[in-house]
């Protein structure tokens, strides 16, 4: 990059004498503007690599923290309520741009074909954003990636959402989803992955210990993204991670939490699947970064997982944002890649643009990922002790 500016400089330099005042001005204005570019970017490049990441990433996560992200889950809550009573309807983007249809005859739950089909996996992935909001484009455009990374069908469930819905409502719809792919489509249980983020990482997991505890057939492995896994957050290392994590807070997590349990005990696994048994489970990866405050959560379950003996492999990702893997930068490739290659045997990732994109440092961030990459927020009551029977 400096090769360049420097050519330019000195082609051009013996034409400045002979310029008129305004255009030497402009000139010198470009000039500074474009030194300080390469300033920038050489100041950028040296903490990048000071911190093990790419430069594009550090650039990614500056912009976010300038996001007028709200702390406060109850100043949207009436917003939330509303908007939670109200049936999800697939915007036109996920449809038209990303592929997604209607799964048969439902209309909450919805289905998208890789562009390539290699693989007879089917996808069934629980979306994130705090059991509070919708898919948004960044997850609508992982979604794209990740099947046809993997070659296969996505299938996604749009659960129903709190504050209006609880954990029962939700735990319901998802489970008569599966059981339609397993029962009504036929599809082999060893070839359905189940995957989810943020809280539907969280829900995942609680599914599963569900399965394994009413002796329903199990899928045959699960992906967990930046995984919630306990809705208590009392894990004090979590407040440690604050500082580097400008998307999620802990206290706003809390209370919608609190709001998505209804009565249910905040430590029963059925919300908090941490403290569950996990003991029996199939094949989990789990990946997360360490500029999130969810990581404490896989860190704990990695370190269950080593103390019993489970098949869980946690991949923590230095210096890497919540979700990261939405985002337009290296590691997002490399943790596709990984989930491709260690986890689904799946030798390389298609080659489409979309996929695999290229990792050049220097390209610019794309400020539509970066705006809409946030969460949503919101209110609490009272709650008393409810068990999995009760369900």
């Amino acid at each position: 990059m400096n090769k360049i500016i420097k050519a330019v400089a000195f082609n051009t330099a013996h034409k400045v004498l002979h310029m008129k005042k305004s255009t030497k001005i402009a000139l010198g204005v470009t000039a500074a503007a474009t030194a300080a570019a390469a300033t920038a970017f050489a100041v950028k490049a040296q903490q990048a690599k000071k911190q093990e990441r790419s430069v594009k990433s550090l650039v990614v996560e500056d912009a976010i923290r300038r996001l007028p992200i709200r702390s406060s889950a109850q100043e949207s809550y009436e917003e939330a309520l509303e908007q939670s009573s109200r049936p999800y309807v697939l915007p036109e983007f996920a449809r038209n741009t990303i592929g997604f249809t209607e799964y048969d005859d439902f209309t909450d739950t919805f289905v998208l074909q890789p562009n390539e089909k290699f693989s007879d996996f089917v996808i069934f992935y629980i979306h994130g954003h705090n059991f509070w909001a919708d898919p948004s484009k960044v997850h609508f455009r992982f979604y794209r990636k990740l099947a046809d990374t993997l070659g296969a069908e996505l299938i996604l469930p749009v659960y129903p959402k709190a504050p209006t819905y609880h954990v029962a409502d939700v735990h319901q719809m998802l489970l008569d989803r599966y059981l339609y792919l397993i029962n009504e489509k036929q599809i082999a249980t060893d070839r359905i992955i189940f995957a989810g983020d943020a809280s539907g990482g969280g829900l995942v997991l609680s599914l599963l210990q569900r399965l394994k505890y009413q002796v329903l057939p199990m899928p045959g492995q699960a992906l967990l993204i930046s995984p919630w896994l306990d809705i208590t957050n009392t894990n004090p290392d979590m407040q440690a991670v604050q500082g580097t994590d400008p998307l999620l807070n802990v206290d706003k997590l809390a209370f919608q939490g609190k709001e998505y349990a209804g009565d249910v005990d905040l430590e029963s696994p059925v919300v908090s699947p941490i403290y569950g048994d996990l003991k029996g489970l199939p094949p989990m990866t789990v990946i997360t970064g360490t500029h999130d405050i969810l990581s404490v959560d896989s860190l704990n379950l990695e370190k269950i997982a080593e103390a019993q003996d489970l098949d869980i492999n946690v991949f923590t990702f230095v210096n890497q944002l919540h979700f990261f893997v939405g985002l337009p930068i290296p590691e997002a490739k490399e943790a596709l890649e990984l989930i491709a290659e260690e986890v689904f045997g799946v030798d390389d990732c298609c080659e489409c643009d979309d996929c695999c994109e290229s990792s050049d440092p220097e390209e610019a961030p794309d400020e539509e990922v970066i705006e809409d990459y946030s969460e949503e927020e919101t209110e609490e009551p009272e709650e008393k002790p409810i068990d999995i029977d009760d369900f």
